[in-house]
């Protein structure tokens, strides 16, 4: 009970032979999508493009609402530390 065919039992052999084959294909595409998606230097763009759009917009530039609190935590973490060390020296 194909969707839209004729049953499997009234169905010719070149139609089944045809069906078969566009359902084939479509299954190579899906499994080439699949493959193109999960390769590691396309999710790593993917996951570098995702980071440029939160710290910069095409249209205005700079997100500095998403850069100074990133540029502050890293300041205060790298103060933090050398705090430390001195202490525990």
């Amino acid at each position: 009970m194909a969707r839209g065919h004729a049953e499997p039992a009234q169905a010719s052999p070149d139609e089944i032979v045809d069906e078969l084959e566009v359902l084939l294909t479509r299954l190579s595409d899906n499994v080439d999508e699949l493959v193109d998606r999960v390769r590691p230097a396309n999710v790593a763009q993917r996951q570098i493009q995702r980071v440029k759009d939160y710290f910069v917009d095409e249209e205005t530039g700079p997100r500095f609402e998403h850069i100074v609190p990133v540029v502050v935590g890293t300041v205060a973490t790298i103060a933090g530390l050398a705090v430390l060390r001195r202490l525990l020296k």
